[in-house]
């Protein structure tokens, strides 16, 4: 029996998206296997070859997408956390 870890609960789906590096150029196709609030799994051909930060493209248009930050990696799949921006207080 395994412990969930998971801050939030995951949703299965099969959902085509897009990699995108740091500077926005295009990486890879993948499929995401599962989403929560704070996370993912994604199937994606070469994992080993993905940087451990990227951008998630998730709607045709590029309206929805999300920082990335990789957690472990597998053969075929990633899982990542859902990188929040910081907002600064102001003083």
């Amino acid at each position: 029996m395994s412990i969930e870890k998971r801050k939030g609960r995951r949703r299965i789906v099969q959902h085509n998206a897009i990699v995108l590096s740091r500077d926005g150029s295009l990486l890879c196709s993948c499929m995401v296997k599962d989403v929560s609030a704070t996370g993912a799994k994604l199937e994606l051909e070469a994992p080993n070859e993905t940087p451990d930060e990227f951008t998630l493209l998730l709607s045709k248009y590029g309206n929805v997408h999300r920082k990335c930050k990789i957690s472990w990696r597998s053969k075929t799949l990633v899982g990542v956390q859902f990188v929040v921006a910081q907002v600064k207080d102001s003083v």
